[in-house]
């Protein structure tokens, strides 16, 4: 199923034939997910489940940026990286507050697609230079909101991709 490729470090499969997790990269230690669903069963969970590893998270985090940072150094960029995670990609809580803590000291910000994105990215970025993309259907509450959050500080990025959009801004 070539894990080799597709698993980053992170996957693999033991001679016994299961896949195993390395959550802290091929230098931590190796779970086998065969194992812990096992154990899991034992104590009245059933499958399908869904495990979360948040230090993978925290790790392609880390990798993203120091790739980006490499690339900026070797080419002699002067601008500034900025990366965003996009809410509608996976909007489950515990995900997007992970990429905020984790992503916080690395300047990662939020792309907020609708009024509740934006509303959840101002909720959870306390860092009020953390950027926040606003980039979807622009109604009249979204704008005015994105307008607000001006005014508390903040400082969100509107991106105008439809001129009609630009009509509704101004």
């Amino acid at each position: 199923y070539q894990v080799s490729n597709w698993g980053a470090d992170f996957f693999s499969v033991t001679k016994e034939g299961h896949v195993a997790v390395q959550p802290k990269g091929s230098g931590g230690p190796s779970l086998d997910l065969m194992q812990i669903i096992g154990d899991l069963e034992e104590q009245g969970f059933r499958t399908p489940l869904l495990l979360r590893f948040s230090d993978i998270l925290a790790s392609r985090l880390e990798q993203i940026t120091a790739c980006f940072g490499q690339a900026i150094k070797t080419h002699d960029y002067h601008g500034h990286y900025r990366p965003v995670y996009p809410i509608k990609v996976n909007q489950q809580r515990h995900v997007v507050e992970e990429i905020v803590q984790f992503g916080s000291p690395l300047g990662v910000g939020l792309e907020a697609g609708s009024r509740p994105e934006l509303l959840i990215a101002l909720a959870l970025l306390e860092k009020p230079d953390a950027p926040i993309i606003c980039n979807g259907y622009k109604d009249r509450a979204y704008i005015e909101t994105a307008l607000l959050a001006q005014q508390m500080g903040r400082r969100p990025i509107l991106v105008i991709d439809r001129f009609r959009e630009l009509d509704r801004l101004i």
